[in-house]
C-alpha cells in the first residue's frame, strides 16, 4: 500500500525512538507499524547497522516490503480474500491479486500506533483495530513491547484480545543481514540452522496446499547448520517463488521459550544471532522480491537480507490445520501472548 498526500497529511506523525544498553548496542523502533527499524551493533571492527530499512519516514511510507514492521491481523496469505468462521462469510480487502496478504490493504505495517517509553531499554506500541476493519470482525486490542537487555538479546513480546472470535496471526517482519545492510553479501551467503520438522508446500499463487512434509531428504532440511544458498532454488518448490518463502514447523519439544529454535550467521562468521520463540512456527523469506527498493545506504535488490518471522503454521484457513493446538482463531474476550528473543552473539 502507498499512501495517498491527502492520507499522509492527514496520519499522526509517526514517533521513532532508540533503546541503548551497557553494551553500547542500539536498536531504533517506529511507530510506523510498530517497526524495527535498525540494529546497531558495536564490533570491534566498527558500528554494523545488520538490518535492511527505508533511507528515512517517508520512503517508510512508501515502501511494500514490510522492514521491521508488525504485521496482522494475519501475516501471510488467506486464499481468495475470503474465510468462513461459525456459518458466516467474510470478505477481507484484497492486496496481492486476489488474496488477502498480511491483513489486507492497510494492515497493521500501514498504521501509526501509539507508544510508551518506561525506560531506555523499553517500548511499548498498542493499537486498536475496529470491528470490520479489512472486513476482519471484532474488535482487536494489541501490545507489542520491545527490550533490549544488557546481555544484547532484543525481547518482542505480542499480547492481544478481541471481543468477537476472529484468525490472529501476528508477527515480525524484519530482513536481517548479518554482514551489514550496506554489504553485498546476501541471504545466500548466511548459516541458517532450524530446529523445524515439517514445512508447507504452496500452489503456483504462494498459497499452502494444506500438506505438512517432513523435511528429511529434502532442501528444506535446514536441522543441521548449512547455507541458505546451498540447496537454492533446487526443486519445484522454491522455483515457482523464487526462492524459500515458506513456512516452517518446529518440533514441538523447542516452543517452550526456553530452548533455541533458529540460528543464524554472518557470511564471515562474526556474527550470530540465537532465536527463542514461543511461536511454533517460523516462515522463512530469502527477499525474491526486493526489486530495486531504496535502502538506507545502497538499493537493495533479490536476497539482500532474510525474514525469520515467528508465527502461526497457518494455510490460509482453508484446512484443519488452522485449527486445534495452533490456535489461528483467536476466541473471544481471551488474552493471547507471544515472545520471540533474539540473541546477538559478536
Amino acid at each position: 500500500m502507498q499512501f495517498t498526500k491527502q492520507q499522509r497529511h492527514t496520519l499522526r506523525t509517526p514517533k521513532v525512538v532508540a533503546l541503548t544498553n551497557k553494551q553500547g548496542m542500539k536498536i531504533i523502533l517506529s511507530s510506523l507499524g510498530a517497526s524495527w527499524v535498525s540494529c546497531i551493533l558495536p564490533l570491534a571492527s566498527g558500528k554494523r547497522d545488520i538490518i535492511l530499512g527505508s533511507p528515512n519516514m517517508a520512503a517508510q511510507m512508501e515502501q511494500r516490503v514490510y522492514f521491521g514492521a508488525t504485521v496482522g491481523r494475519v501475516a501471510n496469505r488467506i486464499a481468495n480474500s475470503t474465510f468462513d468462521l461459525e456459518g458466516r462469510k467474510y470478505q477481507l480487502a484484497h492486496n496481492q491479486g486476489a488474496h488477502c496478504l498480511h491483513g489486507g490493504r492497510d494492515n497493521f505495517s500501514y498504521r501509526v500506533w501509539s507508544i510508551a517509553q518506561p525506560d531506555q531499554q523499553q517500548a511499548i506500541f498498542t493499537l486498536v483495530s475496529s470491528d470490520g476493519d479489512q472486513g476482519f470482525p471484532g474488535e482487536l486490542k494489541v501490545e507489542v513491547q520491545y527490550e533490549l537487555t544488557d546481555d544484547n538479546q532484543v525481547l518482542i513480546n505480542y499480547r492481544y484480545q478481541c471481543n468477537q472470535d476472529c484468525p490472529v496471526n501476528l508477527t515480525n517482519y524484519t530482513y536481517f543481514n548479518l554482514a551489514g545492510e550496506q554489504s553485498d553479501r546476501t541471504a545466500f551467503e548466511h548459516d541458517l540452522q532450524m530446529q523445524a520438522v515439517y514445512f508447507l508446500p504452496q500452489d503456483s499463487e504462494g498459497l499452502p496446499t494444506g500438506e505438512w512434509r517432513e523435511v528429511t531428504d529434502t532442501y528444506f532440511d535446514f536441522r543441521q547448520k548449512k547455507r541458505v544458498g546451498y540447496d537454492f532454488l533446487q526443486d519445484e518448490e522454491q522455483q515457482a517463488v523464487g526462492g524459500y518463502d515458506h513456512t516452517f514447523v518446529f518440533d514441538e519439544s523447542v516452543v517452550d521459550g526456553r530452548q533455541i529454535v533458529a540460528t543464524l550467521g554472518s557470511p564471515n562468521g562474526d556474527v550470530q544471532m540465537n532465536m527463542v520463540s514461543t511461536s511454533p512456527a517460523i516462515h522463512l523469506y530469502t527477499g525474491n522480491h526486493l526489486i530495486s527498493v531504496l535502502g538506507k545506504s545502497k538499493t537493495y535488490t533479490p536476497f539482500s537480507g532474510i525474514v525469520l518471522a515467528p508465527q502461526y503454521p497457518f494455510d490460509g484457513l482453508g484446512h484443519t490445520e488452522s485449527d486445534g493446538k495452533n490456535p489461528i482463531i483467536a476466541k473471544a474476550n481471551h488474552i493471547y501472548t507471544s515472545q520471540t528473543r533474539y540473541q546477538f552473539i559478536f
